[in-house]
Order: C-alpha cells, then structure tokens, then sequence
C-alpha cells in the first residue's frame, strides 16, 4: 500500500524533465513547478532518485512551515 507521501512523489516525478548535458557527461532533471528541485547523475535512474528524495524533502519543509503544496 502506498502512502500519500509516495503518491504525492510519484505524481510530481511525471512532472520530471530529464536531458543530457554533453558539456559534463550527465543527466540532469528538474521538477516543472517546483522550483529549487534539480539533480545531476550519471543515469536517468539516479537523477530520478534524487528528485525523489528533494520532492520529500520539500514537502516536509512545506508541511512544516504551512506553505501551500503544488
């Protein structure tokens, strides 16, 4: 069973855009509407991961300091 954390993640991660920056020979990806969460990585896979866990992290900071959740 999924909690609403994970929902609220994986819905946010169809919002991923992902491309490969040829200059440094990585992935990198950000959240459309979110701002502030971007990652780097060597695969699609890892930068997803690492928006998954700034998008936790960012709405545990929304929830904590009553800010409104996109």
């Amino acid at each position: 069973m999924k909690t609403s954390v994970q929902e609220y993640i994986e819905k946010m991660l169809q919002r991923a855009n992902y491309e490969y920056d040829e200059s440094v020979k990585m992935w990198a990806g950000s959240v459309t509407g979110v701002p502030g969460v971007y990652a780097q990585g060597a695969s699609v896979e890892a930068v997803r991961q690492e928006l998954s866990e700034m998008l936790e992290e960012n709405l545990l900071l929304a929830i904590r300091n009553k800010k409104k959740i996109t």
